[in-house]
């Protein structure tokens, strides 16, 4: 397998689910050949939310506020995750996400097309920012993410009928 074929780990945060927005979402990574190769719907409890969202890296970063309204967020209602496989897709993956601001993001993009919020906006209203998806930032983290959310088994393999080859006589 090439190492160029990754599998990176999205998540369509509670605001993108409850504006029923996953068909629109996981149909852009589809048209342009990336495959789903896991999906799942769920209510995420506390501790599957604070495996996700490292204390130590989001408080460096940001706060314990953020950290904490994070936590909050991605507990509140459902959300949808899912493992994009596919050619270097990470990068293309975050490409489609557009800015994780949602007022830096540029139409034509899910971020760009779907949400507004800015970080001052969210800060000064006291909640997490609503940009609509989560996709892992690097290879590193996709490693971590992806078996937090998913086991081995519920991550399937198999080829897109664009991946075979036709011959016409």
């Amino acid at each position: 397998m090439s190492m160029l074929l990754q599998k990176t780990l999205c998540i369509i945060k509670p605001d993108g689910v409850r504006r029923g927005l996953i068909g629109d979402v996981v149909s852009r990574f589809e048209r342009v050949g990336l495959k789903i190769v896991a999906a799942k719907m769920l209510i995420v409890d506390e501790s599957l939310a604070k495996k996700h969202y490292l204390y130590d890296d989001i408080v460096f970063r940001h706060s314990e506020t953020v950290w904490n309204s994070l936590i909050k967020f991605i507990s509140n209602s459902p959300v949808f995750a899912f493992v994009v496989e596919g050619v270097e897709s990470i990068e293309v993956v975050r490409k489609l996400c557009g800015a994780t601001e949602p007022k830096l993001a540029i139409p034509g993009t899910i971020r760009g097309d779907f949400s507004y919020h800015s970080f001052k906006y969210s800060n000064e209203k006291g909640f997490s920012i609503y940009n609509v998806i989560h996709a892992s930032a690097n290879e590193v983290d996709a490693i971590r993410e992806i078996p937090i959310w998913f086991k081995d088994n519920e991550i399937l393999s198999y080829k897109r009928d664009d991946e075979f080859e036709h011959y016409y006589c």
